[in-house]
């Protein structure tokens, strides 16, 4: 498994914990809902200020996330 997929699935596990949605995630972002699907398909496609953003609201350590994928 490789580190994009790993963040992936912690993503999606976290939205799913947490009850967040796409949109949500989006409107959260700042970014339009089709741009947010692409950003989620290729999580190495964030920048690094967008992933902070997503690791906060998602409530997920930056640090732990980084740290268990390498």
């Amino acid at each position: 498994m490789t580190y994009k997929e790993i963040i992936k699935n912690e993503i999606d596990l976290s939205m799913f914990k947490n009850e967040i949605t796409k949109i949500e995630l989006a409107e959260h972002l700042n970014v339009s809902y089709p741009t947010m699907l692409s950003k989620l398909k290729d999580v190495g496609s964030l920048k690094l200020s967008e992933f902070n953003k997503v690791c906060e609201y998602l409530n997920l350590n930056i640090n732990d996330l980084i740290k268990n994928v390498w």
